[in-house]
């Protein structure tokens, strides 16, 4: 998470838990990370929030990793404009102003979900 030069996150091994089977990184993100959480529908819509991590739980259901984020911005905003089910990239930082550049050059639309 803090990148090849930083320190390992804790995680642990585990099977994908619809199928009890094959393996997936269940990884414990630290409270109080600023994140932005995006995904990338179709090839051309990037929908993201940024936020602060406030809880990793550690449920046995559901996807394996897990965070509870305060988002940055209107959250009623967030839920009225979420789409492209649960499954998003979870990056440390605010890293808004890359995937901006990034999807200028890919002409892609990123729009911030929570705003």
């Amino acid at each position: 998470m803090d990148g090849p030069d930083g320190p390992a996150a804790p995680y642990k091994l585990r099977c994908i838990m619809e199928r009890q089977e094959g393996a997936v990184a269940q990884v414990k993100m630290r409270a109080g990370q600023e994140v932005t959480q995006a995904i990338l529908v179709g090839a051309d819509r990037l929908p993201y929030f940024t936020g602060v991590v406030i809880d990793a739980p550690d449920v046995d259901r559901g996807c394996r990793t897990k965070i509870e984020v305060q988002v940055n911005g209107d959250v009623k905003r967030l839920w009225e404009n979420w789409s492209s089910g649960l499954h998003r990239v979870t990056c440390y930082g605010d890293v808004t102003r890359d995937l901006a550049r990034f999807c200028r050059f890919k002409e892609i639309n990123m729009a911030n979900e929570a705003a």
